[in-house]
């Protein structure tokens, strides 16, 4: 179960009252159904819909848009506790960062159209960032938004859209004057995915992930679609991404699979190798120090900071656990850890050969060496080091 951090009185109470609803509303079919399929996407809609139902699906929004008032700890904690006990979800980018994106760089009228529908589950937003010949470079991105007056024409190519293959607006960035520097003559604009020009290609990923690879094909969007300021889309995109920084459910989610680890192999007569006890403990503490890191981020936005290079530490936990949990289980299960879901002879309803595939899901929000890049410079004061310099 869930222990730590220590919080003040009310927090905790809250705690145990997130813990007693999830605790209440747990399915087995949120363990045994293969994540991004159509079945499992009908459980996180029946779910949201009770999260909506009681104030809790955008908690920390004010109640004019939608929400309940709630601050950012109360929303970290119903977000680590849905985790710990594998609650599906809808999805999209929309209550964790655009929103709150939105509070911050959007116009009244932007708010007022949008962050009702998002917090009444309405509106599903992906993140349109990554492109082919880009990935993790933000600045070299090469879709062209060009101003034709009474809107705008995006052209353009983006790639491993996460809620892609469903949702039906996208945080795009695009760049807008090719003049100006790499960070610079970027701008985001909030595009309906139904318009004429627009076409969705589904990636299904090794990893049993449904992404998307999306073309605009001179698609006009209005000029209110603009975010923000124009030609200012790289700073106001690092304002939407410190909103996910924390990266709160990962770790959550791994600790309770560990506890459902440890259970089978007692279970099992497993937990007699000294070698199966070693690996789960090593991984469990590991696991909680990630979410003592996921949890300093959250208390630094709690106070008005900006997490720099605390987010990205937490990231590389991720990166770097991620691979062991796939070791971790073909050491101890063995072949028996290769059987798919739906075979009556998968361990832990096939969770295990899953976290397989997992392990090589590394590359989002950059790789392990843009990550450590990163906590070079900010957290370190280090210069960046670039692959060419070693050969």
């Amino acid at each position: 179960m869930l222990e730590g951090p220590t919080l003040e009185a009310e927090y905790e109470r809250f705690r145990e009252e997130a813990i007693d609803f999830y605790r209440s509303e747990f399915r087995p079919e949120w363990l045994q159904t293969e994540p991004d399929s159509d079945a499992y996407r009908a459980l996180g809609k029946d779910l949201d819909n009770k999260l909506i139902a009681r104030g809790w699906y955008t908690l920390h929004w004010p109640t004019k848009y939608g929400g309940k008032g709630g601050d950012l700890i109360q929303y970290s904690i119903l977000r680590e506790v849905a985790a710990y006990f594998r609650a599906p979800t809808y999805g999209g980018h929309g209550r964790y960062i655009v929103g709150p994106a939105l509070f911050e760089i959007g116009t009244e009228e932007q708010k007022a159209r949008h962050l009702p529908r998002i917090s009444r589950g309405e509106l599903i937003i992906c993140l349109g960032f990554t492109e082919p010949d880009a990935g993790s470079d933000l600045a070299a991105m090469k879709t062209r938004a060009v101003d034709e007056g009474g809107h705008f024409r995006i052209t353009g190519t983006k790639l491993y859209i996460t809620f892609g293959h469903f949702a039906n607006v996208m945080l795009l960035a695009a760049r807008t004057d090719p003049a100006a520097p790499k960070h610079k003559g970027v701008s985001l604009f909030l595009v309906d995915l139904s318009l004429p020009g627009v076409n969705m290609k589904p990636l299904d990923c090794f990893t049993g992930h449904r992404i998307a690879e999306m073309h605009f094909d001179n698609v006009r969007v209005p000029k209110d679609a603009l975010v923000g300021e124009l030609n200012r889309g790289f700073y106001h995109m690092t304002v939407a991404l410190n909103f996910e920084r924390s990266g709160m459910e990962r770790p959550a989610a791994y600790l309770a699979h560990l506890e459902d680890m440890a259970e089978y192999c007692r279970a099992s007569g497993l937990w007699q190798r000294a070698r199966v006890r070693q690996l789960i403990g090593s991984l469990a503490a590991q696991v909680q120090a990630w979410r003592m890191i996921s949890w300093r981020v959250v208390m630094l936005q709690h106070r008005g900071l900006v997490p720099s290079w605390e987010g990205s530490l937490a990231q590389l936990y991720r990166k770097d656990i991620n691979p062991q949990f796939g070791k971790a289980h073909l050491e101890i299960f063995g072949n028996a850890g290769l059987i798919e879901r739906f075979d009556p002879d998968a361990i832990l309803d096939g969770r295990s050969e899953w976290f397989l595939r997992e392990g090589f899901n590394n590359h989002g929000q950059g790789g392990r060496f843009v990550t450590r890049n990163v906590i070079a410079r900010r957290g370190m004061g280090l210069p960046a080091i670039r692959l060419r310099d070693h050969g």
